[in-house]
């Protein structure tokens, strides 16, 4: 067995994702086709990713891992303890800049993984309130896409208490994980909005990942190019 495949099924002992993923019937079928497994690289691409990592030192005490570009519709994602899969397209196709920026944004989701508390702390201070997975009515949750990077440990957020993004597929007959919509739920009446809180569009704008305080916060951190753990860290101290 290689230690990329290890790194993986020592993941997946530790989080569940893959069994939970194969155990939801819309997230099965929107896997159906993929390849979740390492894969190899040529060296002058291996060169360009290593130099990339190199520049980014926040991912210097990490595990990265070449995966299929079909794994999890060749999206960049973590695994647990500290494990960056990058799909073989992504470093393929995107320029260096680009690359490094995507490796800071997974970078901060194994801070988070690394820190739980002071994330929470953090994205409570920043407006959001976690809610329990057993809120969150079952003809909804079973739409929902899972996301690796906010599986554990707290999956649901509300914004302002009570309006939560969920990331629903938009066809239940033939779901992709491609093919997600944005929607929020109201706690006080359980009914799905289509619009985000306009407290929320004017604290994030029309952000690329809204369905999590995670994901916003690494898209909005890796955007300010906080390739180091210390510049990460003061940042944090801001909120």
């Amino acid at each position: 067995m290689s230690l990329a495949q290890e790194a993986l099924d020592n993941a997946g002992a530790l989080d569940g994702y893959r069994a939970a993923c194969a155990g939801s019937p819309m997230n099965a079928a929107a896997r159906a086709d993929h390849i979740y497994a390492p894969s190899f690289l040529d060296m002058p691409t291996l060169k360009k990713l290593y130099k990339c990592m190199f520049e980014v030192p926040l991912v210097g005490t990490m595990n990265v891992v070449v995966v299929n570009s079909s794994a999890d519709n060749g999206y960049p994602h973590t695994r647990p303890h500290s494990v960056i899969c990058m799909p073989k397209s992504t470093i393929l196709s995107m320029p260096s800049e680009e690359l490094k920026d995507t490796l800071c944004h997974e970078a901060i989701h194994i801070h988070q993984r690394r820190n739980p508390e002071l994330w929470r702390s953090v994205c409570i201070k920043d407006g959001w309130t976690p809610i329990g997975t057993s809120k969150i009515p079952f003809e909804f949750l079973m739409r929902c896409r899972l996301n690796p990077d906010t599986f554990i440990p707290q999956r649901f957020w509300a914004w302002e208490k009570y309006n939560v993004p969920l990331p629903l597929f938009t066809r239940e007959d033939q779901p992709t994980l491609g093919a997600v919509q944005i929607k929020w739920l109201d706690m006080r009446n359980l009914t799905l909005y289509t619009d985000p809180p306009p407290s929320f569009v004017k604290r994030y704008g029309n952000p690329s990942q809204p369905e999590h305080p995670f994901e916003l916060l690494a898209v909005e951190l890796a955007s300010k190019k906080l390739y180091s753990e210390e510049a990460l860290t003061a940042n944090l101290k801001t909120f």
